[in-house]
């Protein structure tokens, strides 16, 4: 395992104040943006900021409301305070000092929530983001669908907090003007600042990490959540808060399932793996999937399917660059990838049929990344710009069969290229082979060690 990563990198105060002034230039000068911070968590799980209201402000504090004033360019920042009894069960910012909690956050002032409702007596423009905030283990997608499913539900229905949010503005302040915040943050959100691709290059070298590690203890008889054990080992123990989503640990068919995560099957002898697992590393993330072989040696059918896809994935790599777009890099990828299988010999004529329709599958570049794994903004038709965070995925699907593979790297466009934040994971197929012949960290504590207690 690489060294313990120490003094990470952090966004600074300097850059919170940019992008909050950032905003203000956005939303124009008679204007307030709010945010709502995130709630109390339910449980004993560490509480976690919501990625919008983070994106300005460091405050790591439940119920927290963010005010930017573009009126006179100042930002508050509004909080419950924190009962006395409650002062030694943990520690919460600015409790008892105001002034610390401005000190440490850059804010112009801290104000008990109550007063909120004064602030916002003469606002006459008013944005807020119409979307819930993504917490932990949570992305836009991920929350739109949860949305609907609650609302589809006829005995439930009822509205989120971010709905409920908007009818309490609405009432409490009939004269404003309430727009949508969203779309303003998302387009800052897709460029990454320095600080930002340097959380994400620990990020992207932890998942890395993880990846490898998981291919060193993968053995017929493992369990799948073992492998999600051994990444998540690696994470904590280089300071990442957890995973920042549920692994992926498909062995043989679960692998159909793109978003498979029951992570409860042995894994067998002749079966490949799909795995796909990344950290949340001081609120930043990165994705990545890499496929090997269960006993080590990737069969003859394994290596033609999974072989194409990953000569797929190098085109891709080499040809992202600024000043192009996702749909010329897609169809110059296509074109060289059509002379390789026009050349190859496919073991079944279903094969080469997948190899020529993922030749015209549109989203082998996937997704932003970012402060989550499916990360907001849009590069989709737009020029790619230096900064911009995204995942490498190309797929091949083989319906007949049951069989999808894929492999997936993050990268950054930088001003002459890319920087790929996962390489450290072995790619090449003789390397994955190489790698899973090295001692695995699961080979302390097999399968079968709980079986006699």
């Amino acid at each position: 395992m690489m060294k313990s990563m120490k003094n990470p990198p952090s966004i600074s105060q300097t850059e919170y104040a940019e992008r909050r002034s950032r905003l203000m230039a956005s939303i124009g000068p008679k204007a307030v943006a709010l945010i709502q911070g995130g709630p109390k968590e339910d449980s004993h799980e560490r509480f976690r900021q919501v990625n919008d209201f983070r994106y300005f402000c460091s405050a790591e504090v439940p119920h927290a409301y963010l005010l930017i004033d573009a009126r006179d360019s100042s930002t508050h920042l509004f909080w419950p305070a924190q009962p006395p009894e409650h002062d030694r069960e943990e520690p919460l910012l600015g409790s008892h000092d105001p002034g610390a909690a401005v000190q440490a956050t850059g804010v112009e002032a801290v104000h008990d929530l109550a007063a909120l409702a004064r602030f916002l007596e003469r606002v006459q423009t008013l944005y807020t983001p119409f979307r819930q905030g993504e917490g932990a283990w949570m992305s836009w997608d991920t929350l739109q669908r949860s949305q609907q499913e609650g609302h589809s539900d006829p005995w439930d229905g009822r509205p989120d907090r971010m709905r409920w949010f908007l009818r309490l503005l609405r009432e409490r302040c009939p004269a404003a003007q309430i727009l949508d915040l969203a779309p303003l943050i998302d387009e800052m959100r897709l460029v990454k600042s320095e600080g930002e691709i340097a959380l994400l290059r620990r990020a992207g070298r932890l998942s890395a990490l993880g990846v490898t590690e998981a291919m060193r203890s993968t053995r017929p008889g493992v369990m799948e959540y073992q492998l999600d054990a051994v990444m998540r080992y690696g994470y904590l123990a280089h300071g990442a808060r957890d995973v920042a989503y549920r692994a992926i640990i498909a062995g043989d068919e679960n692998a159909w399932y793109g978003h498979y995560n029951a992570n409860d099957q042995a894994l067998h002898d002749g079966d490949l793996v799909l795995v796909d697992c990344a950290p949340d590393y001081h609120y930043y993330t990165s994705d990545i999937g890499r496929m090997w072989p269960v006993n080590g040696h990737y069969s003859p059918v394994q290596r033609e399917l999974y072989g194409f896809i990953v000569e797929y994935h190098k085109v891709f790599l080499s040809l992202l660059e600024p000043g192009t777009d996702d749909e010329t890099i897609r169809l110059r990828a296509a074109d060289e990838m059509k002379k390789v299988v026009d050349k190859m010999t496919f073991s079944k004529p279903i094969y080469e049929a997948a190899a020529r329709r993922a030749l015209v599958f549109p989203h082998h570049l996937s997704h932003p990344v970012g402060l989550t794994v499916h990360d907001v903004g849009h590069y989709r038709g737009q020029t790619l710009r230096p900064g911009i965070v995204l995942t490498v995925d190309p797929q091949l699907i083989i319906p007949e069969e049951r069989r999808y593979i894929r492999v997936e790297d993050t990268v950054v466009i930088t001003e002459t290229g890319i920087e790929n934040f996962t390489q450290d994971a072995p790619l090449e197929l003789d390397e994955v082979e190489a790698c899973m012949r090295e001692p695995g960290l699961l080979e302390r504590y097999p399968a079968d060690w709980l079986d006699g207690c």
